[in-house]
């Protein structure tokens, strides 16, 4: 893409006739608009090494023209930043954003900053390395499009915000203002007020925090990125973070930008909150201490290491959060609400020291976390990450194993695989995507306090009933309740899909009155049309006899050559056989003959799964 004619073209349609864009007169203490959309279900994508964007795109949210199918992710959260954006130009990943909406990956989140070295401020507020931020932040942001666009190019974050906003726009809802600007180097964001240091009485010292800056640059910031995106975009929403502490929320809205003590006065008159409309907040429920509480009779902590204390720690930082913001008026009387999301969260699959770490926690904290979150108005999860960053073996943190694939570094192209964590995300997203929580028809289920979930309706009028037993038990997923739905709903039986319904499509009937749960979340519906098709089924597979005896016959019908896997599953989606795994076959046609012989009389769901997430389920009878 020719980087001078598209930033050309930008600028003409700016000025058409000999206009500039009228700078805004409003804040966000005057208006926060409403969000059109539906949740989303995001992810940080991360790099790897022999992946582009593009590819990585394509098994997040799936890709019928290359036959991949992705795990049901529609938003992303990449970064685009200054430095990146100037040394490559700013048209470098537009081709990116618009592969990405192809793929129905919308409404995303970019984080922003981060400048190049030579639009850096050199001052040293701290001895050990200049400021993270940039220079010329308090120039004027707009002059008089001397220079062919309406800001002050001098004011180099300006410049880059308008420059990237003006190409980036179509693709983007939220434009987040750096990522973790809170990070703590000592740890006073975490104490309480009265202590020494603290962020709810004191500011952070430039020196003991991520930006090596005073609060007041940042606040500059959330003001230069409000004014120059509601010009150009005035439907995208600004968003502090993704931050993890109360107290960081709290300066920002006591203080204004005024770089001398952040006080008010004609050039600054507003503090931090009116520069923003969204809170992006972090949660890891297994480092936050939501997972342990001191006990004075065991002089020791006690552990709490399950996803329901998972979920309750996420959300209990965002209630922190916003009783902060009713604390300064961002209550929908006084100012207007912010919105919500929430940018990163997961906790491991694999225990490391003291922390929380199976297979089964994760996958049932990522559902919960997408229900809650949705019961709790936030309009958009973004999971961390698509990809462990090493195979177990080399993982050195549990934040390495995180991925809703397996490690992808090195890995050819579209034959990844999934985790169990991946595989809830799938099922999630096509049982309750484009549908809304109905917190009414929720309330009328009269959930008791060992049962969570919701209602959620599609715009047809059709619910899906997400529920589980709460689990309570620490380093247990165990738990069991009985649910029964009122007689006013006037239902019978319901269809059942368990967490890997996505995986391989098993679903079964529950009795209205007689719901059995676990820990584990189950998605109930009215009747089996609540699941969209799939667009990718190039894999056809027959099977004979069926029923079977002794010998079953299971001819596939490849449209290339594929690794692929072969497996049993009985209708409660437990492993029966694992036939073979890994085994490349090649394109065309195959006979295989499988030995039935161990196999006990029941309705089973043969599973064969190939390159690129290409699956086809044939239920089959043994005898």
């Amino acid at each position: 893409m020719n980087k001078g004619i598209s930033l050309l073209l930008i600028t003409l349609s700016i000025f058409q006739a000999g206009h500039l864009p009228a700078q805004i007169s409003y804040t966000a203490n005057d208006t926060v608009i409403a969000y059109p959309g539906h949740f989303r279900y995001g992810v940080n994508m991360g790099a790897y090494y022999g992946w582009r964007d593009e590819n990585l795109a394509d098994i997040a949210a799936g890709n019928p023209a290359e036959n991949v199918e992705g795990i049901g992710i529609n938003a992303l959260r990449p970064l685009l930043s200054e430095w990146f954006l100037e040394y490559w130009g700013y048209d470098i990943r537009v081709d990116a954003f618009q592969h990405y909406d192809k793929l129905g990956i919308q409404d995303n989140v970019v984080f922003i900053g981060y400048p190049s070295e030579t639009h850096r401020d050199t001052t040293h507020f701290c001895p050990d390395g200049p400021s993270q931020l940039f220079a010329n932040m308090y120039l004027p942001i707009w002059d008089n499009g001397e220079n062919g666009t309406p800001v002050n190019d001098s004011n180099f974050y300006a410049a880059y915000v308008y420059k990237m906003a003006s190409l980036y726009h179509p693709y983007v809802k939220y434009w987040e203002v750096w990522n973790e600007p809170d990070f703590d180097f000592v740890g006073n964001s975490s104490k309480q007020p009265g202590e020494d240091g603290n962020w709810w009485e004191h500011d952070p010292q430039p020196c003991q925090f991520a930006l090596h800056a005073p609060i007041e640059h940042y606040i500059r910031l959330l003001r230069i990125t409000y004014e120059v995106i509601k010009t150009v975009a005035p439907d995208d929403f600004v968003a502090i973070g993704g931050i993890g502490y109360p107290s960081f929320l709290d300066v920002v809205l006591r203080k204004t930008d005024n770089p001398v003590d952040g006080s008010a006065d004609s050039l600054y008159p507003l503090k931090g909150g009116a520069y923003f409309d969204v809170v992006s907040y972090h949660s890891y429920p297994h480092i936050d201490n939501s997972l342990r509480a001191w006990d004075d009779q065991i002089f020791g902590f006690k552990y709490f290491r399950h996803s329901d204390r998972c979920v309750d720690g996420m959300i209990a930082r965002q209630s922190q959060m916003r009783g902060v913001l009713e604390k300064y008026g961002y209550d929908g009387e006084t100012f207007p609400q912010k919105h919500w999301i929430l940018t990163e969260t997961n906790i491991p699959r694999v225990r490391f020291d003291e922390f929380i770490g199976t297979e089964e926690a994760q996958r049932n904290y990522l559902i919960k976390a997408f229900v809650t979150s949705q019961i709790n108005g936030i309009d958009q999860v973004d999971i961390y990450q698509l990809g462990d960053i090493k195979t177990y073996d080399g993982s050195k943190s549990e934040f390495f194993t995180m991925g809703l694939y397996y490690a992808l570094d090195s890995v050819p192209q579209y034959e990844q695989r999934v985790t169990q964590a991946g595989i809830a995300t799938r099922t999630t997203a096509m049982m309750l995507k484009n549908k809304r929580f109905d917190a009414d028809k929720t309330a009328a289920m009269q959930l008791p306090g060992s049962i969570r979930g919701g209602a959620f309706r599609d715009d047809a009028g059709k619910y899906t009933y997400v529920l589980w037993a709460v689990t309570q038990t620490d380093n247990s997923e165990d738990a069991s309740a009985v649910y029964a739905f009122p007689a006013s709903f006037n239902i019978n039986s319901l269809y059942s899909r368990a967490w890997n319904f996505g995986q391989i499509g098993i679903t079964t009937v529950s009795e209205a009155n007689q719901v059995e749960l676990t820990g584990s979340p189950i998605f109930l519906t009215n009747s089996r049309d609540e699941i969209p098709s799939e667009e990718i089924r190039r894999v056809n597979i027959f099977c004979s006899p069926n029923p079977f005896g002794n010998q079953l016959f299971v001819k596939l019908d490849l449209p290339e050559s594929m690794v692929s896997s072969l497996a049993l599953f009985d209708m409660q989606g437990k492993l029966v056989a694992n036939f073979f795994s890994g085994l490349k076959l090649a394109q065309g046609s195959h006979t295989l003959e499988l030995d039935g012989r161990e196999i006990p009389s029941g309705l089973y769901a043969l599973r064969f799964e190939s390159t690129g997430g290409r699956r086809v389920v044939e239920k089959i009878i043994k005898n």
